[in-house]
């Protein structure tokens, strides 16, 4: 069975802020299109958050985020960037920079053992 695909409404919480009709704006380009297709809302929810709202991002986020990968992160950054006009570009994008490479790091970091 397939499964539900909840991207569209991703694009919709990564625009939270934005009127609604930026989202026919992001579906015209087959870059997000495809991006879209390998994320779902709820982390799509996170990184916009901590992104644009200085919130902090989940394990699981940052799991799917690196899963991602940056290729695509840059493309939603760049595409909410283009409809989105809330902050400082250069702030907005070293913001997207370090998520990318704080969930790098979080992500690559075995948890502690614990001692039996």
């Amino acid at each position: 069975m397939a499964g539900l695909n909840m991207f569209p409404i991703v694009v919709i919480l990564l625009l939270a802020s934005c009127a609604l009709p930026t989202l026919g704006h992001l579906d015209d380009s087959p870059a997000v299109v495809e991006c879209k297709k390998h994320f779902s809302i709820k982390y799509a929810f996170d990184v916009y958050n901590y992104i644009f709202k200085g919130k902090k991002i989940g394990d699981f986020s940052c799991q799917a985020l690196v899963a991602l990968g940056r290729p695509c992160h840059n493309v939603f950054v760049n595409s909410t960037l283009t409809y989105e006009h809330t902050g400082n570009r250069t702030t907005i994008q070293a913001r997207a920079d370090r998520v990318f490479n704080h969930c790098i790091i979080a992500t690559s970091v075995p948890p502690p053992s614990s001692l039996s």
